[in-house]
């Protein structure tokens, strides 16, 4: 009797403890998983997280550790940014060199030829500036006598100035890729045009150009966007998927099987395998006869672009 009674207030004392005591809720996935992403954000400034999940989805975070929703790379380590600034520091070596050699008699540039009547391709690259790539772009092109567009986003350019100066200063293209990446599909008239407007003062800060052309993130459009971006929308004829496949064979594979007199080729300035195979498209085009030159050149030849216009490329 006295053990059932010892039992019995054992129960009781722990009903009470049971009820007394509050208890802690368990987390749920959705917490763990912003917990987590806060803390790897937490660890980056300047930089890209979740590259891997492709463009549109991967997130920049800001010197401050603002995050926002675009395409690119995560944070490059302290050897990548020594290689990025040797990198940087022997291209204006190269530029500098072959702008002095170009140069005619009178010490003025020389004039920069194109016919009309021989085939053209315009090789474009989004998503940058990123000079650890674009600089080897630049220098085949220069090699070559070619020139590209590079649709940048506005936020980076303050982070790589010397590469959109050399953009400027060698000729290529600088175009708009919006501010942020957003897909302007999804967002207001006032939105929309905030986000061409700041990514052409970004980069018309950095190099003294403003971009007159823009290309869309994703391609993505709807009536709203057509109706709010006053500038030519440029498209693409050949898409190599070079973000997704990050196979330089590949997209070297898909340009040249594919390439026509008028095309508009969609690469991206993020990525190590695209810049090897922009740097082989490039000889191989060149070779081919092809002159390599900018969307905006192109257009000239082949009846031109309007604002509000959308194109994808121009056959004859």
């Amino acid at each position: 009797m006295k053990k059932f009674l010892q039992l019995g207030l054992g129960v009781i004392t722990l009903a009470l403890i049971i009820a007394l005591v509050p208890a802690s809720p368990f987390p749920s996935m959705a917490y763990e998983t912003a917990a987590a992403a806060q803390e790897t954000a937490a660890k980056v400034r300047g930089g890209w997280i979740d590259e891997n999940l492709g463009p549109g989805v991967a997130r920049w975070v800001d010197e401050n550790g603002n995050v926002s929703s675009q395409p690119g790379k995560q944070e490059e380590t302290q050897t990548e940014k020594a290689t990025q600034s040797q990198a940087e520091a022997e291209s204006q070596t190269t530029a500098d060199t072959k702008q002095q050699e170009t140069a005619d008699s009178e010490g003025q540039p020389a004039k920069r030829v194109i016919d009309p009547s021989r085939p053209m391709v315009a090789l474009t690259f989004d998503d940058g500036p990123y000079a650890p790539v674009g600089n080897p772009i630049m220098d085949s092109l220069a090699q070559y006598g070619g020139k590209a567009t590079f649709f940048v986003v506005g936020n980076r350019a303050v982070y790589y100035p010397d590469e959109l100066k050399r953009m400027a200063a060698e000729g290529h293209e600088i175009g708009n890729h919006t501010y942020e990446h957003k897909y302007l599909n999804k967002l207001s008239p006032q939105q929309i045009q905030s986000q061409i407007n700041r990514c052409n003062d970004a980069v018309q800060a950095v190099c003294g150009v403003r971009p007159v052309l823009v290309r869309l993130p994703g391609g993505n459009k709807n009536s709203t966007v057509l109706q709010n971006v006053h500038a030519p929308m440029i498209m693409w004829s050949i898409d190599t998927l070079d973000w997704k496949t990050r196979n330089t064979a590949k997209t070297i594979q898909t340009v040249m099987s594919r390439v026509r007199d008028g095309d508009i080729v969609l690469m991206h300035e993020l990525y190590p395998q695209s810049g090897a195979a922009a740097v082989e498209i490039i000889r191989r085009l060149s070779e081919e006869g092809y002159q390599l030159v900018t969307v905006s050149e192109l257009a000239s030849y082949r009846g031109g672009v309007v604002p509000g216009g959308v194109y994808s490329q121009f056959y004859r």
